[in-house]
């Protein structure tokens, strides 16, 4: 269904119209914008089935949607990814990646990644107390690094800048409630960037932090990047501001 503005010649005999809704116009987008958010984003699917999903049932991260749609826009096809805590990422990351690593703390939620037999992923159990440890003792680097645990993220990020490949990337989950973690990987030369959005299951905004090595380059996923936004609208066929001239 899609609502516009209607300025009738006639008020009265539009107003007498029972086919007609009468909306004012901040209600009119305001009901757009849920639209977008419950069923393009999948916020109230999630809600409803407990699980972060998007609108068409691809399980996603519990991360800022915002920093998801931009992953989603990038070829990861060549990338080894250490996950430091696993979910419904997991599923999200083996669709797009090389491999996925994860390291997860809680035995029962390892046991039931491990059940769904994700191509190119390896699940291990770490204790909390060790998940740091365990990061540096990894015999091999990573292009890129997700740090989302349930266990100290300072010292996951400590470990995990010895585990990064140049060009490769960084990304800290909650972000914002981690001053002292950004600042380490900002101290180590890599470039912060924050997106900053509503996430599922979740009612408040939230930020994830992607870090970049000075070396990452993107390289999309299709012919374009970004990709149109979910909910958005595509004039890139038919705009003249996009045309390459000499």
């Amino acid at each position: 269904m899609f609502w516009t503005q209607v300025r009738p010649s006639d008020e009265a005999d539009t107003r007498r119209n029972l086919n007609l809704v009468e909306l004012p116009d901040t209600a009119m987008l305001e009901a757009s914008v849920m639209h977008v958010l419950n069923e393009g984003l999948g916020f109230r699917k999630s809600s409803e089935r407990g699980a972060c999903m998007l609108g068409d049932g691809r399980h996603i991260p519990m991360m800022s949607y915002s920093l998801i749609e931009y992953v989603m826009g990038l070829d990861l096809t060549d990338c080894a990814l250490l996950e430091l805590g696993g979910g419904y990422s997991t599923d999200f990351w083996s669709r797009r990646v090389k491999s996925v690593l994860t390291l997860e703390t809680d035995e029962q939620w390892a046991a039931s990644l491990k059940k769904l037999n994700l191509a190119n992923t390896e699940i291990r159990t770490v204790a909390v107390s060790a998940l740091a440890d365990s990061v540096s003792k990894l015999d091999h680097s990573f292009d890129g690094i997700v740090i989302d645990p349930n266990s100290n993220r300072y010292r996951c990020a400590k470990a995990a800048l010895g585990r990064l490949k140049p060009g490769g990337f960084i990304i800290l989950d909650n972000s914002e409630w981690y001053p002292n973690t950004t600042a380490l990987l900002r101290a180590a030369d890599l470039i912060q960037v924050d997106f900053l959005d509503f996430r599922p299951l979740r009612w408040y905004r939230c930020a994830s932090s992607i870090f970049l090595h000075s070396d990452f380059r993107a390289k999309p996923r299709e012919a374009r990047l970004p990709l149109p936004p979910i909910g958005g609208k595509d004039i890139a066929a038919v705009n003249d501001w996009d045309a390459i001239t000499d």
